[in-house]
């Protein structure tokens, strides 16, 4: 059985990729790919970077190994007063903001997700920019649960292959906390965050340290809860029928 996996940044990997012991088996432009063997499924995974463009990219040759399988994965701020850091989230729909359109998770692998320990909620919300305050967060709240970068566009791409997916993220930041950077402007042009922009804008304001701290150690346990959740949910994928997906695009 296979399983694609989808992230957007190397520290949302890391720890599951330490854990099962991940192989890189290669690396195109700001993309990474990763392989290792779980139970008896044969996992890989996908650094894509940041945003729309670089899920977009990195869905051009995402389904040339045909998985069975494919989980749209990583952190994303929470939206609700329920959510903290570490709790892993696996949504029924993923809505694409700007255009207002959805496409729903796997209703088998929600439940499968459930039965690990996800807690499954209506709705993430994908942005195209990073939504860092309270008060822009209080705003979405009506309409999602959490708010991430990637998942539409990685369902879309898996349902126009016919490939069952579901989007799975663990909450990196509650939503009672404003970021402490303006991250839109931290990432290049292929989603990937620019060490010297970080820290520009520490140097010019020094009281974010704190802040960035906190994130920082939010976002590791974040990480680290995706992780064990995921090396526990691929082994018993091979339970489910594989089936194929509806080939929709993102719709109403």
């Amino acid at each position: 059985m296979k399983v694609l996996v989808t992230f957007a940044l190397e520290n949302e990997f890391a720890p599951w990729r330490k854990m099962a012991r991940f192989q890189c088996v290669a690396v195109s432009g700001s993309q990474r790919w990763y392989e290792a063997q779980i139970g008896s499924a044969d996992v890989r995974a996908v650094v894509s970077g940041t945003g729309r463009l670089a899920a977009q990219r990195a869905m051009n040759s995402a389904f040339d190994e045909s998985p069975d399988f494919c989980i749209a994965s990583g952190l994303a701020g929470a939206l609700k007063a329920d959510y903290l850091p570490g709790q892993v989230l696996a949504a029924r729909h993923v809505t694409e903001m700007k255009s207002g359109k959805s496409l729903p998770s796997d209703t088998e692998l929600l439940q499968v997700a459930a039965e690990s320990g996800a807690n499954v909620v209506e709705r993430f919300l994908v942005t195209e920019r990073v939504v860092a305050t309270v008060a822009e967060k209080h705003e979405l709240a009506a309409r999602g649960d959490a708010v991430e970068m990637e998942s539409a566009y990685v369902l879309a791409a898996a349902a126009q292959k016919g490939i069952r997916a579901v989007a799975i993220r663990s909450v990196s930041d509650a939503v009672d906390r404003d970021l402490p950077l303006d991250f839109d402007s931290v990432f290049d042009e292929n989603g990937q965050v620019k060490i010297s922009k970080v820290i520009g804008q520490v140097a010019a304001k020094p009281s974010r340290v704190g802040g960035l701290i906190r994130l920082a150690e939010d976002s590791s346990r974040a990480a680290s809860s995706l992780a064990n959740f995921l090396n526990a949910f691929v082994q018993v994928l091979p339970a489910i029928p594989k089936g194929i997906a509806h080939a929709d695009a993102l719709a109403p």
